[in-house]
């Protein structure tokens, strides 16, 4: 079987093309029905948004799943306004692996996010994709995405400025939680040195609420550049929407030897004319199986009120296996 090596970052990152004639009526129907899905009207909950998400795409497009050859585990963590009291906190697990035989990859992701005082959420999903050859250039991979989100309020958490609120916090004393059924849906397409995507998040979801997060909209393109043996470089597009909030990016990732890397991103404001925009610096390494990051991130502008001390780091490993399962 035929092979191509695509290379998105470093050696950990290489994808493997896989042979298999399927006709394109798959294609057809995972786009009818994602079209479907980003038409439908779109209504205080948003996704995690993670500056490293170049690495494991899985929460946010299930067909990214099982992009490596190898198992891949990916843990990320985030720290917004670290120093202030209740700033929210993040977290994210992506598990994957692959299986030739069936062209087919699974994988769990689970995500907790501390949104402020009292108010959390968890998403955990299973995720499956499949892929096929389209041509000698180009793999097409659809997924899907499901599991439960969990959203949480405990009004204990609070902590009473004045006495007179006493009475109000009485009507309010048990922790509530609600479950609801959650699903994604995506496409990604990738070639030697582009990685185009097109997915849809809370597919079921017209409306956020306290306890769960509304339809999410994400479409990105990323293009490798290879200088020379030493060096590569990445450039990545990125865009999100969810009802009246659009959320643009760019990212330029430089890397030595495969080994080491660093770069930035900007994902501006431009509902209101990129004032305030939001920079993260980025740095990392690869050690052998092993992948460790860092992210600071900070806001420019007049308008920018948001301490600028948000932090992100990613631990993540893969485990070598035997091709042929």
């Amino acid at each position: 079987m035929k092979k191509l090596n695509i290379y998105i970052g470093n050696s950990s990152n290489l994808l493997f093309f896989r042979t298999f004639d399927i006709g394109i009526k798959l294609l057809l129907i995972c786009m009818i029905f994602t079209f479907n899905a980003v038409i439908t009207p779109l209504l205080a909950q948003q996704d995690l948004h993670f500056t490293q998400q170049i690495f494991s795409r899985m929460n946010v497009n299930p067909a990214a799943t099982g992009n490596t050859a190898d198992v891949d585990i990916f843990l990320l963590g985030r720290l917004q306004w670290l120093g202030v009291d209740d700033a929210p906190k993040s977290t994210l697990l992506n598990a994957s692996n692959y299986f030739e035989k069936i062209k087919s990859g699974v994988g769990l992701s689970i995500s907790f996010d501390k949104l402020g005082i009292g108010h959390s959420s968890t998403d955990i999903k299973a995720a499956y994709s499949f892929q096929l050859d389209l041509n000698d250039k180009w793999v097409l991979a659809m997924g899907v995405s499901g599991g439960a989100f969990i959203g949480s309020y405990n009004p204990l958490a609070n902590s009473l400025v004045d006495e007179t609120e006493r009475d109000q916090m009485d009507n309010y004393k048990e922790r509530e939680t609600v479950v609801t059924p959650d699903f994604n849906i995506g496409i990604e397409a990738n070639s030697l040195n582009w990685t185009l995507g097109f997915s849809v998040t809370h597919l079921l979801n017209s409306e956020s609420t306290s306890y769960a997060s509304d339809r999410h909209i994400y479409a990105y393109a990323s293009r490798a550049i290879m200088f020379n043996p030493q060096w590569d470089m990445l450039i990545n597009l990125a865009y999100m929407n969810r009802n009246k909030v659009h959320l643009p990016e760019l990212g330029v990732m430089g890397f030595y030897q495969r080994f080491i890397w660093g770069g930035f991103s900007w994902r501006p404001d431009v509902v209101n004319k990129c004032n305030p925009s939001y920079l993260s610096v980025m740095a990392g390494a690869e050690l052998k199986i092993f992948r460790l990051g860092y992210v600071y991130e900070f806001g420019v502008g007049s308008n920018n009120t948001l301490p600028p001390n948000t932090h992100e780091v990613i631990i993540s490993f893969r485990i070598p296996k035997n091709k042929k399962n």
